[in-house]
């Protein structure tokens, strides 16, 4: 994956979750250190923006569990966070852009680290996310507002994950309020985009409604696009798994913690997917490249293109993923009612980054 990185030499490189499973090995050392053996190759040469994942949480490993995380990655500090909170969430810009990172586990119901820890900040992180994406759309400068996080609002992959009822819960209605663009996370392990959503049916597991179901062009203003992009290495993948017609099974909650694991069984209710827009079953590994046009004048059409690159074999073999119902890549544009100052992202420069 970073010599496929390296083929497409983006500013910068968002990740986003389960980054090595450390969690899972018994050397936990020597899995980090291999990991960045690995990617280091991409990772000396642009930034590694990073979103935690339940893999990052290692029992024993700091108040709850993600001191190794914390410890190997450098990320903008932010107001209200603690010793045992800092650097699970950030925000940095690039151009036009505004790059928000969350920490899912502090909202989700899924038991999927090594300790249950399901409202760690006490909705300090909430806090500053409303405040995050106030600020963002008050700045003229910003057209574009994108979240990186984890675990996930869609799947249509059926005996996976599935999507979480937490996030819909305490996520979801802010990136309304506030119009979110784009969400891209991991999780579920396969490439899969929603249409723009808007809105969320009163029912158990709060499905999103579509607001738009054009395929080729998006419309943000519309609805916030829902990406996942998690294949990213994992020997266990989720695109053969599709339900047809769509279908995401949601978690509503947990079970009492079992005896034996003391995991809490996660407890399932199936939707329909009428926000399903895209999906790759015929290839597991791959990676999305994004490149902004800020437009030509204040008050204009802004664009981001979005490739999807199948890879297809060592040293970042790959292609990018053909239109097809199935898969492929697609135009967002986001039209902006008022003028807005825009910066041009140039590429192999950090300079338009700011912290």
């Amino acid at each position: 994956m970073p010599a496929g990185v390296e083929r497409v030499q983006p500013l910068f490189h968002l990740f986003n979750g389960d980054l090595c499973y450390a969690n899972l090995s018994e050397n936990r050392v020597r899995t980090w250190t291999d990991f960045w053996d690995n990617n280091s190759r991409s990772a000396r040469h642009r930034p590694w923006m990073p979103a935690a994942g339940n893999h990052e949480n290692e029992l024993g490993n700091g108040a709850i569990g993600y001191a190794a995380y914390q410890t190997y990655f450098s990320v903008p500090p932010q107001p209200g966070q603690t010793d045992v909170t800092r650097g699970l969430w950030y925000s940095f810009t690039a151009g036009s852009v505004r790059i928000i990172s969350l920490a899912n586990d502090d909202v989700c119901y899924q038991d999927g680290g090594n300790s249950y820890v399901r409202g760690y900040s006490q909705g300090a992180q909430k806090a500053w996310l409303e405040k995050e994406l106030n600020a963002a759309r008050s700045d003229k400068n910003i057209d574009w507002v994108i979240v990186c996080m984890h675990q996930v609002v869609i799947s249509t992959a059926g005996s996976f994950n599935g999507a979480d009822l937490g996030i819909r819960q305490e996520w979801v209605p802010l990136f309304d309020k506030y119009g979110v663009d784009l969400v891209v996370c991991g999780h579920e392990h396969h490439y899969e985009r929603s249409h723009p959503i808007r809105g969320q049916q009163a029912n158990a597991t709060l499905t999103p409604i579509p607001a738009d179901t054009r395929k080729d062009v998006i419309d943000t203003t519309k609805g916030t696009v829902h990406m996942v992009l998690g294949g990213g290495g994992t020997s266990v993948t989720s695109n053969q798994l599709f339900y047809t017609p769509p279908a995401c099974r949601v978690i509503t909650a947990v079970g009492a913690p079992d005896p034996t694991t003391h995991k809490r069984p996660p407890v399932y209710v199936q939707e329909d997917a009428p926000w399903s827009a895209q999906r790759d079953a015929a290839n597991s590994y791959g990676f999305a490249s994004f490149s902004v046009d800020p437009g030509t004048e204040p008050g204009g059409t802004t664009k981001i293109e979005v490739t999807y690159y199948n890879v297809t074999g060592p040293q970042g073999r790959s292609r990018p993923s053909k239109p097809s119902p199935s898969s492929g890549p697609a135009r967002m544009q986001d039209r902006r009612t008022e003028p807005r100052t825009r910066t041009r992202i140039k590429a192999k420069t950090c300079s338009p980054c700011r912290f």
